[in-house]
């Protein structure tokens, strides 16, 4: 019941039972009868005043809350806008003042909410977790500084990748980290993360991670894939590289790494034909193919992103594994991995 309804209702009964007052004193005699009448019009006519300045009243505090909703709604959406950046580097820029300022729901509007993020010692942790991470001001990520990054642009996604360094108890460490972005609209948002340690080739006297001499250019992506089949053709394209590696058919691996692939590790930075000619010098191949686990593909277009737990066997005989991340651009008619990175999962 609204409040004008309540009033409504008491008002009436106030009339009724003036109405049985002056139907008693009718009985005493007509002056008190006349008296009666003017009595039950003057309360009348102020019961409708009274109730009109309350109806007016309850309309002007109910038009109020509904300006102040409309008004919260048109705040978050100015500032949904103003945090929707329309070029990677702004959404980089965004994301760093975010971490600085401790602001979660400024990171939060840059992310998406099934960010997928691999942590440098190859754990995984979830949007929730990262959020956590940033409100709390992890000292990892609050000292860690960057150099400056590549990026690299494949449809409708960009990776963001470079060397990272940073500080715990008087212990430096370096990783190399990508940060995947997703055009959505006008806006770009943080689709992935993989961070991987490279302190052991770094922290040495001789330091031997090794990356590209020259740039590699990004090369476009052709064609459009079947969007009813895009999953499937992905997840067989990933088994079908990791078959060729294995088997070390380098021939059939050239088909499914682009010419203009990057393979990310705790050794360095390979581009496809470094990583070819590893693989054909690579005394324990052939070999029976390690397990791919959890393997997921998430489709943008004509561009995806898959992920997968590698387990085998280790180089000293013992269980691997090992995160992987990769970026996968439509050419031609097949999918083909533009960007490689893996992180060992430490015990």
């Amino acid at each position: 019941m609204t409040p004008v309804a309540a009033l409504i209702g008491l008002l009436f009964g106030l009339l009724v039972w003036r109405a049985k007052r002056a139907k008693a004193h009718a009985k005493q005699g007509p002056a008190v009868t006349s008296r009666t009448a003017d009595a039950i019009t003057e309360i009348s006519t102020q019961a409708i005043v009274l109730g009109l300045w309350f109806a007016a009243c309850y309309a002007v505090v109910r038009f109020m809350r509904w300006a102040w909703i409309l008004g919260v709604l048109l705040s978050a959406g100015a500032c949904r806008y103003e945090a929707a950046p329309a070029t990677v580097a702004e959404a980089e820029r965004d994301r760093a003042e975010a971490i600085e300022r401790r602001d979660a729901a400024a990171y939060s509007r840059l992310t998406s909410p099934d960010l997928y993020v691999v942590e440098r010692d190859g754990s995984v942790t979830s949007y929730g977790e990262r959020l956590a991470d940033v409100t709390e001001g992890d000292p990892v990520t609050m000292r860690r500084g960057e150099a400056p990054f590549t990026e690299r642009v494949f449809g409708d996604l960009a990776v963001v990748y470079g060397r990272s360094r940073w500080q715990r108890a008087g212990e430096v460490y370096h990783d190399y980290i990508s940060r995947i972005w997703v055009r959505r609209g006008r806006s770009w948002q943080l689709i992935a993360i993989h961070d991987t340690d490279i302190s052991d080739p770094i922290n040495t006297e001789s330091p031997t991670f090794h990356e590209p001499g020259l740039p590699v250019p990004t090369l476009p992506l052709t064609g459009t894939p079947r969007a009813q089949t895009a999953e499937t053709d992905v997840l067989s394209a990933v088994r079908d590289q990791h078959r060729a590696y294995w088997s070390k058919d380098h021939e059939r691996y050239r088909v499914i790494a682009g010419p203009d692939m990057l393979r990310i590790a705790e050794n360095g930075v390979s581009t496809r034909e470094e990583l070819i000619t590893a693989m054909r010098a690579n005394a324990r191949l052939p070999a029976t193919p390690s397990e791919q686990r959890d393997l997921g593909v998430r489709i943008f277009g004509n561009v995806a992103i898959a992920s997968w737990l590698d387990v085998g066997i280790g180089p000293r005989g013992d269980v691997a594994r090992t995160r992987f991340t990769v970026i996968l651009g439509y050419r031609d008619g097949v999918w083909q991995m533009v960007h490689i990175q893996s992180s060992g999962v430490q015990s």
